[in-house]
């Protein structure tokens, strides 16, 4: 089953989609708005035979991970139907569908006097990060004239990558030479971000969760930034406490796997990956079990990583620039074009070098998504595969749907937001 494409023009440099609004940062600065769902909406209206598959393509994810959803995709009539939907929905071309959206796009002032190296939306406050710090403001001030006194700013060293929590009320931030940071966040205070901490002054180009730790990764090596959830005796609650940074020779020891100079190790959620020469190799990750479980249930509180498998790949680890991990699959950037190793085993390249690329692993509604800007365009994906695949036992991308991680915690603190 093939993903399916819709191109916006315009010289375009990051995006963001977030609560049924498409953000796109222009080159000059600017940003332009869209009303995503209602676009898509409309085009759905207007290709009534398959209108399902468009708004479950595009505006709906979250849907078929629903498990009783899924239940109800096993009558294999409902799945014929919805499969012959998708695949009508491919087979369009992407014009056909893109123009439909040209001409909504609303343009407003720079929230931020800089181009940004990553941004995220948390808490509806847009987060802007660059060699001038990390930044924020909110999401319905960015565009309105004079708003420059509205930017908060939260960190004064260059920020590489930041990535929001969807369990901690956090964001942790790839600071380059000073290592990885993380910042509390309170959505009630206007500055939103608080509470700084270094969790290791180890070299940080990159970063993703993995429940309540978060993952590391630099172009020679990676660790992982431990987290565990005790009780506090005081508060009577639970609480996150740092537990320790585990390098990824810890990580890979006793699994058999031989790393090599040119490996390249990262990780999202129960996944982590590592590139070495042409072989993809994947582990498996459990969290330390919270100190009352462990108590009922007499298990021990060490963080725990299996071997999962490998995969064969037509590059090797040299040509490796950036990577990422969403539910569809893992996204690997090379010299000239982005692969994607799908959930089913498939692989799509998209041929050509591009200005940025992001996927939305936070979204509820979005987490199919890859966007892919390039000099005078952004092509946004849609990933439909993934729907069909069995969640507990996929070797790329990251589980929807499942109860991989729950013990750790299964409440999504920003749940209504992400949508």
């Amino acid at each position: 089953m093939q993903p399916v494409s819709l191109t916006i023009r315009g010289d375009f440099w990051d995006s963001q989609i977030y609560s049924g609004d498409l953000i796109l940062f222009r080159a000059d600065g600017a940003l332009s708005r869209l009303n995503w769902d209602a676009s898509i909406d409309h085009l759905a209206n207007s290709y009534e035979s398959i209108g399902t598959a468009l708004r479950v393509a595009f505006s709906d994810s979250d849907l078929f991970y629903n498990l009783k959803v899924r239940k109800v995709l096993k009558d294999p009539q409902i799945d014929l139907i919805i499969r012959a939907q998708l695949e009508e929905l491919a087979a369009l071309p992407i014009e056909a569908l893109s123009r439909n959206l040209r001409g909504h796009l609303s343009i407003s002032d720079t929230p931020f006097p800089f181009l940004s190296t990553d941004t995220e939306v948390y808490y509806n406050q847009i987060l802007a990060g660059g060699d001038e710090g990390l930044f924020s403001i909110h999401r319905s001030g960015a565009g309105v004239k004079s708003m420059l006194h509205r930017v908060h700013k939260h960190h004064d060293g260059r920020i590489l990558q930041v990535k929001a929590s969807n369990q901690n009320t956090a964001v942790a931030a790839a600071a380059g030479g000073d290592g990885l940071f993380e910042f509390a966040a309170n959505w009630k205070s206007e500055e939103l971000l608080d509470n700084k901490k270094r969790l290791t002054p180890t070299p940080c180009s990159g970063c993703d969760w993995a429940f309540k730790s978060v993952f590391g990764w630099n172009s020679q090596s990676s660790f992982l930034a431990s987290f565990r959830e005790e009780t506090d005796p005081q508060a009577n609650k639970k609480v996150r406490r740092f537990d320790k940074v585990l390098h990824q020779e810890q990580i890979f020891e006793g699994q058999g796997f031989s790393l090599g100079d040119d490996a390249r190790v990262w990780g999202s959620q129960e996944k982590v990956f590592c590139i070495s020469g042409r072989e993809l190799k994947v582990l498996t990750y459990q969290p330390p079990i919270s100190d009352g479980r462990k108590k009922s249930s007499g298990g021990d509180q060490n963080h725990s990583f299996s071997k999962m498998g490998f995969k064969t790949l037509n590059f090797d680890a040299s040509q490796v620039v950036s990577t990422g991990t969403a539910p569809f699959g893992t996204v690997i950037e090379l010299f000239d074009r982005l692969v994607v190793l799908r959930s089913d085993g498939e692989v799509n390249e998209f041929v050509g070098e591009s200005v940025h690329w992001r996927v939305f692993p936070r979204s509820e509604n979005y987490s199919n998504q890859l966007h892919i800007i390039y000099e005078d365009h952004i092509q946004i994906v849609s990933f439909v595969h993934d729907y069909f695949v069995d969640q507990s036992q996929k070797l790329l991308g990251f589980a929807r749907g499942s109860d991989l991680g729950k013990g750790m915690s299964s409440k999504k603190v920003e749940r209504s937001l992400f949508n």
